[in-house]
Formats: C-alpha cells, structure tokens, sequence
C-alpha cells in the first residue's frame, strides 16, 4: 500500500514487527534474505515477507533502482557507481551484475538530474 502525503512521500507496509509507516527517504535499501525481505533504513531495519518484485512495484517512481535481483536500492544514498560497484554514502558496497550496470548508470544519472 502506498500513501503519498503532501511534501513527505511515505509508504506503510505490514511488517513482522507490525504495522510500519515509513518515510521514503529514510529508506537506505532492501535485500532479499531467503524468502524475506529487509528494509534497511536509517533508524532501523524491518523485515516483510512479500516478493521484491511487488516491492520494486510499490516504489516505482519513487527515487528507487534495482540493482541486483536480491537489492533495491534508494538512489538517494547512492554515494558512487563505478567498475560494477554500487557504493553507497554509508560505505556499504553492493554488486551490480553486468547485464544491469548500464540501466543502473542510466537510471541514476537520470535521478540526480531530476534532482539539482
């Protein structure tokens, strides 16, 4: 379920810790983890059991890329992209295979012109 709200974009989502509503841009990235998926944000981490694919669709449009079939990552924490490597301004350093390097680069140079 998406809700948008005036200025704040924030999605709720049913968790195993129950019902969370999450600013988007407090989202750093999702990884899959055998069957689960685990929100990492920057006051916590959350965990859902849903496939990253109906993620990825609930975010659409949101500022979010998906860089492997196991990350969806919040390219507003996206520090540099370079030699297959995704690294984000935490210092967490993520793959990119070689089929979806090019889109990635693309998608987040598009961001970032969006964005200044």
């Amino acid at each position: 379920m998406r809700e948008i709200q005036q200025g704040d974009q924030t999605v709720q989502f049913s968790f195993v810790e129950g019902n969370v509503c999450l600013r988007v841009e407090d989202i750093v990235y999702i990884e899959t983890n055998r069957h689960k998926n685990v929100f990492y944000t920057i006051d916590g981490e959350y965990s859902i059991y849903r496939k990253m694919d109906e993620l990825e669709k609930d975010l659409q449009g949101m500022g979010f890329v998906r860089t492997h079939r196991s990350f969806l990552v919040n390219m507003r924490y996206i520090g540099k992209i370079n030699s297959y490597i995704v690294t984000l301004t935490n210092g967490k350093e993520l793959s990119v295979p070689k089929t979806r390097y090019p889109d990635v680069k693309r998608q987040y140079a598009l961001f970032r012109e969006t964005r200044e």
